[in-house]
């Protein structure tokens, strides 16, 4: 059973800070420092400044980016440029965009979900996380005690009951509105107390799924562990819950890009490729439409990669037997994985050829993620890296079964499309 309630969500005041374009942003994770630069900028109330403050030489344990939100943080609350809503609630939000000539609309809802251990089953977990950037998230939980940014969950919903349920408050008029970057993001309130009651039953037997903000999560987990005597209310999270039977879930693939950590020799790298995957030359010119063609025009069960040099000189490869990754696993590791692309480039192409384990922080450094193919392409040919190797996304299904099982899967092995916005809802500890 999963447990989600309604909350009293903390609120801009459109009225001092001007519409919600101005004072939303994207995910801590994906502000560049020119983003972060830009966001300041453009107004003096831009959530930006909670979730990631600037950080200076002269930073000390008194005096640090996460005293600064915490202060920015209480005294956005002391002048009302932060106003805690009327009534509890579930806040219904909408992501509409196009994507290659069709529209899309992902809806969901922010809720408050109890936190618990992956071992109960009932909240899975699909990445491994990195111990730096939950030690970044905690720091900023304990300073500020509230929850800037949703998690990112699925539950599955065959039927569309919530959905349905959903759509009816979407029939009122939003009280925020963003449009960036093509996508139109709306928030609804949801105070029915009979619709917020069937919503909570329908928890009742489900699971959830973590699609992002695994670190979020387990820094909420710890957090409540260490607090809770003192803040009884840290015992949920707030989440984005959207149905992972909807059509309009999307999920992209994150290619990598790598920095040898050895003088790098291209002959060599592809004489070993060539014992796990077979190998297939890229025309010139097969430019970024050309590589995705290839890798979509895959069957369903092959295991497919592109492998790019840079100045037009590339590789398709397919794995031969993906069976022949189990010797080369971890031990522990689950025969499972050996059907996941994101596996076999982590533990053939990177670990054993490259001798790049990215369980490993040390070797972290080598390996870069990136969604936007343009941008790989281009940091290949200036030298900047090695290679990349494109890969297809994993599909929501994959995802899923392993999650169930329990099954991690290596980090950055989804992207899911759109990123939610920062600062749309708060969600305060009160005690």
């Amino acid at each position: 059973m999963v447990d989600i309630v309604p909350f009293t969500g903390l609120l801009f005041n459109q009225e001092k800070t001007g519409p919600a374009d101005q004072f939303t942003a994207p995910p801590y994770d994906v502000i560049s420092p020119q983003l972060q630069d830009a966001l300041y900028e453009k107004n003096a109330f831009n959530v930006v400044r909670l979730i990631l403050e600037k950080q200076y030489p002269e930073d000390d344990e008194q005096n640090n980016r996460y005293t600064r939100s915490s202060a920015t943080f209480k005294q956005w609350i002391k002048d009302k440029v932060l106003v805690k809503d009327e009534k509890p609630g579930f806040y219904v939000y909408s992501q509409e965009y196009t994507y290659e000539g069709q529209s899309v609309c992902r809806v969901g809802f922010f809720a408050r979900v109890r936190t618990e251990g992956f071992s109960t089953g009932n909240i899975c977990p699909h990445e491994f996380t990195l111990a730096k950037a939950k030690q970044d998230r905690m720091k900023l939980l304990k300073a500020c005690r509230a929850n800037f940014s949703p998690i990112f969950g699925l539950f599955s919903d065959p039927s569309g009951e919530v959905d349905v349920r959903l759509s009816q408050a979407m029939k009122s008029t939003p009280f925020a509105v963003v449009e960036e970057n093509g996508i139109q993001n709306k928030v609804w309130r949801l105070d029915d107390e009979d619709t917020l009651g069937f919503i909570m039953e329908q928890f009742n037997d489900k699971k959830i799924f973590i699609a992002d903000g695994h670190h979020r999560y387990e820094t909420a987990l710890n957090y409540h562990k260490e607090h809770g005597d003192d803040v009884e209310d840290s015992a949920h999270v707030m989440m984005f819950l959207t149905n992972l039977d909807a059509q309009s879930l999307a999920i992209y693939p994150i290619h990598r890009l790598v920095k040898s950590p050895i003088p790098f020799d291209e002959t060599d790298f592809m004489n070993q490729v060539e014992n796990y995957f077979d190998v297939e030359p890229l025309a010139k010119g097969t430019g970024k439409d050309g590589i995705r063609k290839i890798l979509e025009s895959a069957d369903e069960d092959d295991i497919v990669f592109s492998i790019y040099f840079g100045q037009d000189r590339g590789y398709f490869i397919k794995v031969k037997e993906k069976a022949n990754m189990l010797p080369l696993q971890d031990a522990g590791e689950p025969e499972e994985l050996q059907v996941l692309g994101v596996a076999q480039l982590h533990t053939i192409l990177l670990k054993t050829i490259l001798k790049i384990d990215t369980k490993d922080p040390g070797s972290q450094q080598y390996v870069t993620y990136k969604v936007d193919m343009d941008e790989a392409l281009s940091r290949v040919d200036s030298g900047e890296f090695d290679l990349v190797f494109f890969m297809n996304a994993t599909r929501i299904d994959q995802v899923r079964n392993l999650a169930e099982k329990g099954i991690r899967l290596p980090q950055k092995a989804t992207f899911f499309y759109p990123k939610l916005l920062s600062g749309l809802v708060i969600n305060k500890f009160e005690s």
